[in-house]
């Protein structure tokens, strides 16, 4: 991770800086620092691509253009970390977005309609186990986002958060289960084959 040396005054400065390259990844500080993102390691693309696969073959070819893998970013309340945005691995957009974004979800807009985080490596102290269980669970359940994948994986698991009562509460699936979502009631996914990118 590289910080710039530019201190953006507000989110909406961020996303219109022209000197910030489209093919980099970055995300803003709550101090208006920007960090610049290494590559996102093969197995979780993998796993992201092949989970969209399966979404879209339960679910039907009308949410293509709703799907948004590691793409799309969202202005996030900074806890932790202290970003105010992220870019989920996997992301659905409601149709409403489709008239609405320009470069980002912001506060005004609806909520996704689903997100899934695929966990990078690292004990439960680390900040990437934080980051994913702890400070976007926070931030998603905020947003009101009625379903976050936690895909872990290094502990060959996935924890569902479905929103119930404007909280979240969590179903945990591992090898053979079959995951249950309500967001995609037609998806018939076990964990293993998510797990593993091979899915559908």
């Amino acid at each position: 991770m590289t910080y710039t040396l530019k201190r953006y005054q507000s989110y909406e400065e961020y996303l219109n800086a022209e000197e910030l390259l489209e093919e980099k990844d970055y995300r803003l500080l709550d101090t208006g620092e920007v960090i610049e993102l290494a590559s996102e390691e093969s197995i979780n693309r993998l796993i992201a691509y092949a989970l969209m696969l399966a979404i879209q073959q339960a679910q039907g070819i009308q949410l293509l253009l709703r799907l948004r893998r590691g793409d799309q970013e969202l202005q996030v309340k900074p806890v932790g970390d202290r970003w105010v945005n992220r870019k989920p691995d996997l992301m659905l957009l409601v149709p409403e977005h489709l008239d609405l974004i320009d470069k980002a979800i912001v506060f005004d807009m609806p909520p996704p309609a689903f997100v899934a985080e695929i966990v990078s490596p690292g004990s439960e102290s680390s900040v990437n186990y934080q980051r994913d269980y702890v400070w976007k669970r926070e931030q998603y359940e905020w947003w009101q986002i009625p379903e976050y994948w936690i895909v872990d994986p290094g502990r060959a698991k996935i924890t569902v958060l479905t929103l119930t009562g404007g909280i979240y509460k969590e179903a945990v699936y591992a090898g053979t289960e079959t995951i249950l979502s309500a967001v995609f009631p037609l998806l018939q996914v076990r964990a293993e084959s998510v797990l593993t990118g091979a899915a559908p």
